[in-house]
C-alpha cells in the first residue's frame, strides 16, 4: 500500500469509522447469535421494554434510522411474536409481548460481554473515552 494511501486511511473520519464499525459488528454478532437476533434489533427491544408504546417514528429518530429500515425491523420483530403494532389515527406505536419483555436478561447479559469483549481488546478506560467521543459526535452531527 502506498504512504499517501495510508495516509488517507488514517485520517479519513468515514474509513477508520466504517472499519472500527465492522470490527464491533463481528464481536456483536459473536455475543448475540445466541438471541436469533441482531444487535440493532435487540436496542430496539430494550427501548420497547423501557418505554411501551413509542411510535415507529420515534424510535427511528432515537436509533437513527430511516423510517423503511424501522418498518422492516419492527415487521421483523412482530414475525418472531416479540412486539405488536397497534395503530392509532395515523401513527404506529410498538408495544412489546410477553414473549418480547422475557428477552431482556438475555439481551442485558449479550450487552455485558459484548461490553467485557471490545474492552479487553481496547483497554476498559480507552473503550469508554471512545464511545463518549463518538457519542459526542453524533450529537453534534445531529445537530
Amino acid at each position: 500500500m502506498s504512504e499517501t494511501c495510508a495516509t488517507y486511511q488514517k485520517s479519513c473520519l468515514y474509513f477508520t469509522a466504517n472499519s472500527l464499525s465492522r470490527y464491533i459488528n463481528n464481536i456483536a454478532d459473536e455475543c448475540f447469535s445466541h438471541l436469533g437476533i441482531p444487535i440493532s434489533y435487540a436496542h430496539l427491544m430494550l427501548q420497547l421494554i423501557e418505554e411501551p408504546g413509542l411510535s415507529q417514528n420515534e424510535l427511528s429518530r432515537r436509533m437513527n434510522l430511516k423510517a423503511s429500515t424501522m418498518t422492516r425491523f419492527v415487521d421483523k420483530l412482530i414475525e418472531k411474536g416479540y412486539v405488536e403494532r397497534i395503530q392509532n389515527g395515523k401513527f404506529s406505536e410498538v408495544y412489546p409481548t410477553e414473549k418480547g419483555v422475557s428477552l431482556k436478561s438475555e439481551i442485558r447479559v449479550a450487552l455485558e460481554e459484548l461490553y467485557k469483549r471490545y474492552c479487553e481488546k481496547l483497554g476498559e478506560d480507552f473503550a469508554i473515552e471512545l464511545t463518549e467521543m463518538i457519542h459526542r459526535a453524533n450529537t453534534v452531527l445531529d445537530g
